[in-house]
């Protein structure tokens, strides 16, 4: 009878969640927060180069390589003036991703190998372009700020090459209504036309949005209608190159893109006296949200906790201990809300979270049974297990309470063997708050429409 239950449970999650993965299954890794300056860990492996092929000889073009980002399998984004304006002579090549994280498969790497220590290095893929498709504020209107998605000619295979998220929410703007003074995350390559991606590295700045009038303040946009300059942000910083995307981490772990660079000018010389140069020109991205999963999926996609245009409605109940628990990347998700971000994670937060490190002398099997308690008021959601590999199946029942209970069966291993576990939860007080605030509003609001009608 039970395992009845839960085979209705799974084909209920393969008809909701699959059609919605490829916007929901992205870059989340909550304990990576990143300083300043080169990176040395293997990560945004989303960001990817634009080549631009000579029609004649085949070299890929001089100095002009745009940045662009994978946002789901088979697409990624871009400007459109990167995928529009083509130099002369030349054709669009291919998209580079220059730490392609592969997999057991495409590795070839058994489990025995796995257990004995075996590391499965990063790649180059070269992926041809198969379609491009531009924004109709730019095909129709020459609207200069604008995007455009690229499709690839297959999907990305790996299931550790995770793409970056897109943002269900404004985070330009604080809870307030105000300009966020939150300092985001610009990502871009080190060199300015990168070429060997075997050693090409990754360079993280931090940046903050400045007022909309600076960024008019030395230029006025030309050829761009008034509504893509609600679109345009600029922040601090300079030599920023087309394409770059700038991030937010939010506190549920995932990498949210705020914005695609415009490009911009090159850093000034620090002993020459001039003017300050004009700020970098980005392109916000979540004005073309619903343009962007619309054109991929051929409906717009919302925020996930709240009714999208599928038909599913979030659930709020007992069933969190039989759907949504599954890998993505790195991470087990165990808990339909494991997935929420932007306004639908607002009441989450992280109050547990532990490495576990094993150094074993000999062959060992091994299974961890943990107990994760709650304080008082708070009612755990989500149990988040990150791994080196997607190997095992841990368990997480009991969930929507104050204690839950994680089974983590390891495979058998010799060497140092390393795992994380993170809990999540809310505050059950302030819910019932809200919920007894919302339904007397709403009854507030009958009676009016009641006496209106008398």
């Amino acid at each position: 009878m039970w395992k009845d239950k839960v085979l209705v449970s799974v084909v209920f999650v393969t008809c909701v969640v699959i059609i919605k993965c490829q916007f929901f299954d992205c870059h989340d890794d909550p304990g990576f927060s990143p300083d300043e300056g080169p990176l040395s860990e293997l990560q945004f492996t989303w960001l990817g180069a634009l080549q631009y092929i000579h029609v004649k000889n085949g070299t890929p073009h001089f100095f002009r390589v745009p940045r662009v980002i994978l946002i789901s399998r088979q697409f990624v984004l871009s400007t459109a003036i990167d995928a529009a304006q083509v130099p002369a002579g030349y054709a669009l090549g291919n998209v580079i991703f220059g730490d392609y994280e592969r997999d057991e498969v495409e590795c070839k790497v058994s489990i025995d190998d796995i257990a004995a220590g075996t590391e499965c290095e990063p790649a180059i893929l070269l992926m041809p372009i198969a379609d491009v498709l531009l924004h109709p504020e730019y095909k129709h209107f020459g609207a200069k700020y604008s995007v455009a998605l690229l499709k690839l000619i297959t999907p990305v295979k790996s299931k550790y090459m995770l793409p970056a998220c897109l943002p269900f929410k404004d985070y330009l703007m604080d809870k307030n209504g105000k300009l966020t003074k939150q300092r985001l995350y610009h990502i871009d390559f080190a060199t300015d036309v990168p070429r060997d991606f075997i050693e090409e590295e990754k360079d993280v700045q931090r940046v903050t949005i400045l007022p909309r009038e600076i960024c008019f303040l030395y230029n006025k946009i030309d050829n761009a209608t008034k509504l893509t300059q609600n679109r345009v942000a600029c922040t601090t910083g300079c030599g920023f190159h087309s394409g770059a995307p700038t991030l937010v981490h939010e506190h549920t772990g995932h990498w949210s893109i705020v914005s695609l660079s415009h490009g911009g000018s090159p850093c000034p010389d620090p002993l020459r006296s001039r003017r300050p140069p004009p700020p970098p020109h980005h392109i916000v991205i979540h004005p073309y949200v619903p343009w962007i999963t619309a054109a991929i999926t051929g409906k717009a996609v919302g925020a996930f906790a709240k009714d999208d245009p599928f038909g599913f409605i979030m659930p709020r109940a007992s069933i969190y201990d039989l759907i949504a628990h599954g890998w993505v990347g790195h991470w087990w998700m165990g808990g339909l809300r494991c997935y929420d971000r932007g306004e639908a994670a607002e009441d989450l937060f992280k109050f547990y979270h532990e490495i576990f490190q094993i150094k074993p002398v000999t062959e060992t099997f091994l299974t961890y049974y943990l107990e994760i308690d709650a304080a008082k008021d708070t009612l755990i959601i989500c149990v988040k297990v990150g791994m080196p590999y997607q190997l095992g199946q841990p368990r997480v029942w009991e969930l929507d309470s104050p204690t839950v209970k994680v089974r983590i069966p390891m495979i058998r291993f010799y060497d140092t063997y390393k795992f994380q576990v993170e809990a999540w939860g809310y505050n059950s007080t302030e819910s019932d708050e809200s919920t007894k605030e919302t339904s007397e509003s709403s009854e507030e609001d009958r009676r009016r429409l009641m006496n209106h009608r008398i």
